[in-house]
């Protein structure tokens, strides 16, 4: 991926460069298993806007989209009044949208410049976790259900959030395919997944639910998210409740998250240290000025956290907390730069509460699709997480 450059919605725009098959010219004209001779003319796509999700990244609250038509990887922000939607326009779970779906856009919010929606596109045709195929990587085909599809230079193949050849499946793979009329846009590799069914939820509705250092989604109800292989630390907390456990996730395995079991004794607070570099900085937790000088004790939950400072770009921001004590270090700069902060996370447990994992990050605003907000910008929403194995950065 080369040269960046602007783009008329404000995205950050890369050039996109690389295919799935090697570039051969005379492998040009596929011949069908029926024997007759498809068009060499290419699609034509009536739609415009359709997009490969290349990377959904829930701590930052960006989203990587690849752009079928325009051959560039765009980024763009969302946030919790973006639209996650099915093919039929029905309400879907965040971490539904996972690598190689393939989505039409919305447009810009206006307060936030995030985008005002994501829909899986019904344009296209599925074969999800699948096994039944066979590759021609000589003729550039696969075939499903005794039908062949064309792999172009266009088509991209993933595995797990990483872009690979086609000769990189394995035999017995198991594989989602997209595509529109007879040629493949996007194939991901799904081996290796397991399901987490959340259950008894009633206590933590309308609260985030932290899976790993990756995915995020808002409890609503009993669900089922999908997810790699592998061991994660899952941490709810919502109206002085909370708490965390470990749940090792193997290939085709339902794992029950009962979130009642993890709600802990309550009402829980954590002891929150704020260090100011600059005077006069004024901190408000749901509306409330606190005295930086002293430790807070926040109950578990979501909270409103704003910051003003004369002379300083101020920021809007939703606290989530969820560990016994965090220290968050506060280091403002000039209104035409932007705001850098220091988290030190801690252990939730009280005889660990040394605060770890302390880091430091200079963050330039970039050409997001938020970035023509100039200081006024109120974010809708954003998240800080003092959970143990989360540093999210306060900025876009």
């Amino acid at each position: 991926m080369t040269g960046c450059s602007n783009h008329p919605n404000n995205a950050t725009v890369q050039n996109y460069t690389g295919s799935a098959i090697l570039n051969n010219q005379e492998q040009a004209e596929v011949v069908e298993a029926d024997s007759q001779t498809e068009s060499e003319e290419e699609p034509e796509y009536e739609n415009h806007d359709l997009y490969i999700v290349e990377n959904l990244d829930m701590t930052e609250e960006t989203i990587a989209l690849y752009s079928v038509s325009e051959d560039k990887l765009l980024r763009y922000n969302y946030n919790m009044t973006t639209k996650f939607l099915d093919k039929y326009g029905g309400s879907s779970s965040w971490a539904e949208f996972t690598t190689g779906t393939v989505v039409n856009i919305g447009d810009l919010l206006p307060a936030s410049g995030a985008l005002s929606q994501i829909q899986k596109s019904d344009d296209v045709w599925y074969f999800e976790d699948i096994k039944k195929y066979t590759i021609d990587e000589g003729r550039n085909l696969i075939n499903i259900d005794n039908r062949n599809y064309k792999l172009t230079d266009s088509t991209k193949v993933y595995s797990d959030s990483e872009k690979v050849l086609i000769s990189s499946i394995s035999k017995g793979d198991k594989i989602t395919v997209i595509g529109k009329d007879k040629e493949v846009i996007s194939i991901a590799v799904t081996t290796g997944h397991g399901y987490l069914n959340i259950a008894n939820t009633s206590l933590f509705d309308g609260s985030l639910i932290f899976i790993g250092n990756k995915i995020v989604s808002m409890v609503n109800g009993n669900e089922t998210i999908e997810v790699p292989e592998g061991t994660y630390k899952i941490t709810v907390a919502n109206n002085g409740w909370g708490g965390s456990r470990e749940y090792t996730v193997k290939r085709d395995e339902n794992i029950l998250v009962d979130l009642d079991s993890m709600k802990g004794d309550g009402p829980s607070y954590c002891m929150i240290t704020f260090l100011v570099t600059v005077p006069e900085t004024y901190v408000y937790i749901d509306g409330t000025m606190i005295d930086t000088n002293e430790p807070q004790y926040v109950q578990y939950g979501n909270h409103k956290l704003v910051v003003r400072c004369s002379g300083y770009e101020p920021w809007n921001k939703t606290l989530v907390v969820n560990s016994e004590s965090a220290e968050i270090t506060l280091a403002m700069e000039a209104e035409d730069n932007s705001v850098t902060e220091n988290v030190a996370n801690t252990t939730e447990n009280s005889e660990q509460s040394e605060t770890s994992g302390e880091t430091t990050e200079n963050v330039r605003e970039e050409e997001t699709a938020g970035s023509a907000i100039k200081n006024d910008y109120d974010y809708e929403v954003d998240y800080l997480s003092t959970i143990s194995d989360l540093i999210s950065n306060l900025m876009n």
